[in-house]
């Protein structure tokens, strides 16, 4: 058997392949040096060289720990399947969105919801008025209540 000299062995050890995939495609695929994930049994890490396995994904948030050093990468998904080897991770899901697509869809949500009827009834003066009013007269029923 020959022993690989140290550097290849650090060399190896460093990155791995990532790839996540929904069923829109592909989400996201680069170089990594660590992975975790909301596995069915717990959370889980991956990290280059990593013993084989196929596991199943429960409802959570990939991180992803690119080898450069950019920022962590966050991607939710609905659950799935992960395949992993020595020098490759799959990550197979029905549903996955990037955090900075969950973030556009928060703010997209909140803005529509700012603009419904409802809100609009709400920000009314009659409606302040009201409130107010309907606070006024519950502080004057607590004021006849004896205190103990």
């Amino acid at each position: 058997m020959a022993l690989l000299p140290l550097p290849a062995l650090l060399a190896d050890a460093q990155g791995l392949s990532l790839q996540i995939l929904s069923l829109a495609g592909e989400l996201w695929s680069g170089e990594v040096r660590e992975v975790s994930m909301p596995g069915s049994n717990g959370r889980f890490g991956v990290m280059a060289r990593h013993t084989p396995l196929l596991g199943t994904l429960r409802e959570g948030i990939v991180s992803v720990y690119p080898l450069k050093a950019e920022p962590p990468l966050h991607v939710y998904v609905s659950g799935g399947y992960v395949e992993v080897q020595p020098g490759k991770v799959i990550v197979m899901a029905d549903l996955a969105l990037r955090s900075d697509d969950l973030d556009q869809a928060r703010a997209r949500i909140a803005a529509e919801a700012a603009r419904s009827p409802m809100a609009q009834a709400f920000t009314d003066e009659d409606y302040v008025r009201l409130h107010a009013e309907l606070m006024h007269q519950r502080a004057l029923q607590l004021r006849g209540l004896p205190w103990k």
